[in-house]
């Protein structure tokens, strides 16, 4: 599969490094509307810097783009990528608009394209282990997940130095007019989506606590930096999700059964370890043991993803299974309706400022499968 890049700033370093993992993907060339970044990033990758948006999307030899651009931009990049007849992947979310990223989705069905987002940390082992132990009903029946997302005092921490490999600077104030919502909340939402299905309804409030982040930047200018929702799926399993960047950092993921508890440092992180603890009944009480096992991790053939900062993950998963579907003309597992979904369910989260209150969710998707290295035997045959 051969692929451009739009966008590149400080994330496409992350996909430059873990690309070549995937020797699937070919990277045809790049484009910035920075030349001098456009130039360094196909300098960094040994590949064709186009002078223009309209030569990479006149490029025949480009199947699949990938959308690094700014999420203010996605809508627009995407749609023009997509009327170009390329296959998309885009970094989160598909649109800031609910009713843009509907319209995206229904584009690359009229046109049969197949169109996909960011996070792809479902697919990897921390999550797929998760997931077979859930499956295997490890702490027995499940009602409701924790989840939390805060990075701590991220506007006082010395950002202006978190430059990566090419040279980029994190951009603090895109970063703080997009959100933390926006920008993490998916890490979580994916695996809940896959584990437990759809979601009916989201509560959810947040607050700007912080408004003056960056000096001269508007205060109206800032998205929320806290966030907390409580999202009923359909299946019945009820989930509290918090996004933040002013307590302290905690990533962890807590699911609750009636036999015990799963939970995992960091679904940030490709093999955050699994953990399973179960409930001890002593005389007339039930405690929860102390000792928390560690299950089993699956996947573990993957090379380890190592970078600077402090990620610890392969960006390219989702564009690899992406194009392995497109080429047994199947739908990616992070396809378009699941992507449509999360999307809807991180906005509501992060508009929730102006649209508190209960929220009945408008889209929904069919079941996602699990990769075929983390299914049993018996789920395997079942599937073929």
């Amino acid at each position: 599969m051969k692929l451009a890049i739009v966008g590149c700033g400080y994330v496409a370093n992350m996909y430059r490094l873990t690309l070549p993992l995937h020797p699937q993907l070919t990277l045809v060339g790049v484009f910035d509307r920075d030349a001098d970044r456009s130039r360094k990033m196909a300098e960094l990758c040994g590949c064709e810097d186009y002078a223009s948006f309209d030569k990479l999307l006149a490029d025949e030899r480009v199947e699949l783009v990938l959308n690094l651009t700014n999420p203010s931009s996605h809508y627009a990049v995407t749609r023009a990528c997509l009327e170009a007849g390329k296959h998309v992947y885009t970094e989160k979310p598909l649109a800031m608009d609910l009713g843009e990223a509907r319209q995206l989705v229904e584009l690359a069905k009229a046109r049969g394209l197949a169109l996909s987002s960011a996070p792809c940390t479902l697919l990897n082992e921390a999550a797929q282990t998760l997931w077979k132990a859930l499956r295997e009903r490890q702490v027995g029946d499940v009602k409701l997940a924790y989840a939390e997302m805060d990075d701590g005092m991220t506007h006082l921490m010395p950002y202006q130095r978190w430059i990566n490999e090419a040279g980029v600077a994190w951009p603090a104030v895109d970063e703080f007019a997009t959100g933390c919502t926006v920008e993490h909340a998916g890490y979580v939402l994916t695996w809940l989506c896959a584990y437990f299905g759809p979601a009916k309804s989201v509560t959810a409030f947040s607050s700007r606590l912080y408004p003056d982040k960056v000096a001269g930047e508007s205060p109206d200018n800032s998205a929320p930096d806290f966030s907390v929702g409580c999202i009923q799926f359909v299946s019945g399993v009820v989930a509290r999700l918090t996004c933040g960047i002013v307590a302290p950092r905690n990533h962890t993921m807590t699911i609750v059964g009636d036999e015990g508890v799963l939970s995992v440092d960091d679904p940030r992180s490709d093999r955050s370890p699994v953990r399973v603890q179960k409930y001890l009944r002593i005389r007339r009480k039930m405690l929860l043991n102390p000792w928390r096992r560690r299950y089993p991790m699956v996947g573990l053939h993957h090379k380890q993803v190592k970078y600077r900062g402090s990620q610890r993950r392969d960006f390219c998963r989702g564009i690899a299974e992406m194009a392995e579907a497109i080429a047994q003309h199947r739908e990616p597992r992070l396809n378009a309706l699941f992507c449509l979904h999360v999307n809807e369910l991180t906005l509501q989260l992060n508009n929730a400022m102006e649209n508190a209150g209960t929220y009945q969710m408008t889209t929904t998707f069919d079941p996602v499968e699990p990769m075929p290295w983390a299914q049993s035997p018996a789920e395997a045959g079942a599937a073929r």
